[in-house]
């Protein structure tokens, strides 16, 4: 993510823009990391959340991101208390209730900390499931968020799936895109070893791929087992309305 300065002669004010994930192989996995970022959205404007720091700690960890099976094997810099001066008693209330801790310390808003006390080093399991009563964890802010708004049983159902995926991948149980195509061309038996990735090599992952992308072929490695109501097809009660919208309009004009 980051700052959009607002653009000239308008009144938008500078924004907080997430950039896009990378495109995934499958439906399921877009939309999930779709739903997750929009989710996290919500959270943060609704609990007036704080997960600012400094540019530096960034930059470094980009810098631990590019590292082999950093998912699995890195920390990163990330903010440990998420509450802000202007969070509502929900939001604590929110954190408790995910085991982790929030006294009154930290809630006190009109006291002043070091900066340095702000962040502390978390592996992406522990950002994204949480770490003990030291840190929520995003996907059960997102849950407890789900918790307090309307939502049907059939939409909560369909996200906890997608929330699973995400869980999944962070503790390391599924995956990444990026292992599973090292390990592919690693046990390829075409691959000597040598840091060569020859032509039959690369077009059997494609088309390994391909068939995984048109749900040809399942991979338990990358995504898990799901369910879905949704349908390719229009159900036919939702066809004979369109068509008789479509036949009105034509008889109107």
């Amino acid at each position: 993510m980051r700052f959009k300065p607002p653009p000239p002669n308008s009144k938008i004010g500078w924004r907080v823009e997430f950039r896009p994930t990378e495109v995934q192989l499958t439906d399921f996995e877009n939309a999930a990391f779709t739903v997750f970022i929009v989710l996290m959205t919500r959270v943060i404007l609704s609990f007036n959340l704080n997960f600012l720091i400094h540019i530096s700690k960034v930059d470094e960890n980009m810098k631990t991101a590019q590292v082999r099976d950093a998912v699995r094997q890195g920390k990163f810099y990330f903010r440990k208390d998420l509450l802000s001066g202007t969070s509502p008693q929900m939001a604590a209330d929110c954190i408790k209730r995910c085991g982790a801790k929030c006294d009154a310390k930290k809630c006190d808003n009109d006291k002043k900390y070091n900066v340095e006390d702000e962040y502390t080093m978390m592996t992406v399991d522990e950002i994204i499931n949480g770490k003990g009563n030291e840190f929520p964890g995003l996907v059960p802010l997102i849950d407890k968020y789900l918790d307090n708004v309307e939502c049907d049983v059939d939409t909560r159902c369909t996200i906890s799936q997608y929330l699973k995926l995400i869980k999944m991948r962070a503790s390391g149980e599924l995956m990444t895109m990026a292992r599973w195509i090292r390990e592919f061309v690693a046990n390829h038996p075409s691959y000597k070893q040598n840091s060569v990735v020859n032509d039959d090599i690369t077009y059997d992952l494609i088309c390994k791929c391909d068939n995984i992308s048109r749900g040809l072929e399942d991979c338990d490695e990358l995504i898990p087992l799901y369910n879905t109501r949704s349908q390719d097809d229009l159900p036919p009660a939702l066809t004979k309305y369109y068509n008789a919208l479509s036949t009105n309009g034509k008889t109107n004009g």
